[in-house]
């Protein structure tokens, strides 16, 4: 009987084992079936999560695109404060009125007028020319060299500077330059010729070789 007893406990236990190893398996087989069914959710939730990010993103680009641009800021320039209109004065008519106070000898009187017409117009060749001439009579020299140096860059092509100032460098002793400029004078115009032939301002160059083949 013992032994029958022991045999059949034998065979109890191994059932036993057997059926706690196939439980094992099931239970095992189990939690990784509800891990696994479990991930598809989460994978599903996250796409879900991405999608409504990407949407809300893509959302707020649209409307940052879809405003309409800022408008630039208008700087308003306050107008200036309108002065007086002064009349408009007439150079040349001054600059008539010197010539012909000059004509008649009033020096002083022409000499403001071409000054006045010079104001109103500082290019003003002629006047600039005349008044180099009064300041010829005035013995002021450098003044008169500085009207006729202006006179020509002003307008080159004027010859009555040219010969003024061959004048004016002829009473300073400055010979080559005064040559020079009459040289210029003559190519310009050949009538200045018969100018040099009298004029007592060019005495002091007359004797050079140089003034005869001038004026010849």
């Amino acid at each position: 009987m013992s032994y029958i007893h022991e045999a059949l406990n034998k065979a109890q236990k191994e059932r036993d084992t057997h059926h706690g190893k196939y439980r094992g398996i099931l239970s095992n087989d189990r939690t990784k079936k509800g891990t696994f069914s479990r991930r598809p959710v989460l994978w599903i939730s996250l796409a879900i999560i991405v999608i409504c990010v990407a949407f809300a993103y893509y959302s707020w680009l649209d409307s940052r695109c879809l405003q309409p641009p800022a408008a630039p800021e208008r700087k308003y320039k306050m107008p200036a404060e309108t002065s007086a209109r002064k009349p408009v004065l007439d150079a040349k008519k001054h600059y008539d009125r010197g010539r012909v106070f000059y004509k008649k000898g009033r020096l002083r009187d022409a000499k403001r007028l071409y000054g006045e017409a010079l104001k109103i117009d500082p290019g003003y060749v002629d006047a600039l020319n005349n008044l180099a001439v009064i300041y010829m009579h005035e013995k002021n020299f450098f003044a008169a060299q500085k009207n006729l140096e202006k006179a020509i860059r002003l307008k080159p092509a004027d010859v009555d500077p040219y010969y003024n100032l061959a004048c004016v460098f002829a009473i300073k002793g400055e010979v080559s330059k005064s040559l020079s400029h009459l040289k210029k004078a003559v190519s310009m115009d050949r009538s200045v010729r018969k100018w040099a032939q009298k004029d007592a301002d060019l005495n002091n160059v007359r004797r050079a070789p140089e003034f005869r083949d001038i004026i010849k």
